[in-house]
C-alpha cells in the first residue's frame, strides 16, 4: 500500500480523534456553564421563611446529634425519684429527731431552773442567818432571837416573790451546846418553772447554825 495513502488514513484518524475529544471538552464546558448558572428565585419569597419563629437553640441542639449518635449525658439512676415509703421513712426518722432535740431542750431548761433556783434560795438562807448574827453580836435578848418559828411566805421576801422562808430557834437544845446557846434553822422553800412553762413541786433549802453568846 503506498504511504501517502497510509498518512491520509492516519490523518484521518488523528482528525477524527481531535475532533471527538473537542466535542467532548465543548460538552463538559457547556455543562459545567450550566450547573454554575444561579437559580432564579420568585419575587417575595424567602428561603427559611418557615425557620424564622423558630429559636437557634433548638434548632442546633436537633441538628447536633445525628440519627447514630447519642447525646454525651447519661440518665442518673436518682432519676425516678423517691417511692411513698421513702418518703414516709423520712419524715419518721426527721419527726424522731426533732422530738428528741425538743426534750433536750426541755430537759435543759429544767435544769438551768433548778440551778438558779437552788442558788437563789441558798442565798436567801445564808443571807438571814447572817441577820441573826449580827443581831446576837448586839443584842443577845433581841425580841427575833427568841425560841419558835417565823415564817415568811411567797411575796413578802423582798425581790424574791416565788421563795418562801421558814426560820426556827431552839434554846440550849442539849448536848454539847449549853444554856447561852441557840440553834437556828433557816429553811427556804421555792417551785421551779419546767421547761414547758409551769411550776414544779416545792423544792426546799435548808442550812443550820449554832450560835452561842459572847461571856
Amino acid at each position: 500500500m503506498p504511504r501517502h495513502a497510509m498518512d491520509g488514513a492516519g490523518d484521518r484518524r488523528r482528525r477524527g480523534h481531535q475532533d471527538l475529544g473537542r466535542g467532548h471538552a465543548r460538552h463538559q464546558c457547556d455543562g459545567g456553564h450550566r450547573l454554575q448558572q444561579p437559580r432564579r428565585r420568585q419575587p417575595g419569597r424567602h428561603l427559611h421563611d418557615h425557620e424564622r419563629g423558630r429559636r437557634p437553640g433548638a434548632t442546633d441542639r436537633r441538628r447536633r446529634h445525628r440519627t447514630h449518635q447519642h447525646p454525651l449525658r447519661r440518665p442518673m439512676r436518682g432519676d425516678r425519684g423517691f417511692t411513698l415509703g421513702e418518703v414516709l421513712v423520712a419524715v419518721s426518722i426527721l419527726l424522731i429527731g426533732l422530738a428528741a432535740v425538743v426534750t433536750g431542750f426541755q430537759y435543759a431548761s429544767s435544769g438551768i431552773a433548778l440551778g438558779k433556783g437552788e442558788t437563789t434560795a441558798t442565798f436567801l438562807a445564808e443571807q438571814r442567818l447572817e441577820q441573826l448574827k449580827a443581831l446576837a453580836l448586839k443584842d443577845w435578848t433581841h425580841t427575833q432571837l427568841n425560841a419558835g418559828t417565823t415564817t415568811e411566805g411567797y411575796g413578802s421576801i423582798a425581790g424574791a416573790a416565788l421563795y418562801r422562808r421558814v426560820t426556827s430557834i431552839a434554846d440550849a437544845p442539849g448536848g454539847t451546846c449549853t444554856a447561852r446557846c441557840k440553834l437556828v434553822r433557816v429553811t427556804v422553800l421555792y417551785r421551779p418553772v419546767t421547761g414547758r412553762g409551769q411550776m414544779d413541786q416545792e423544792r426546799q433549802v435548808d442550812v443550820v447554825t449554832m450560835l452561842v453568846a459572847r461571856t
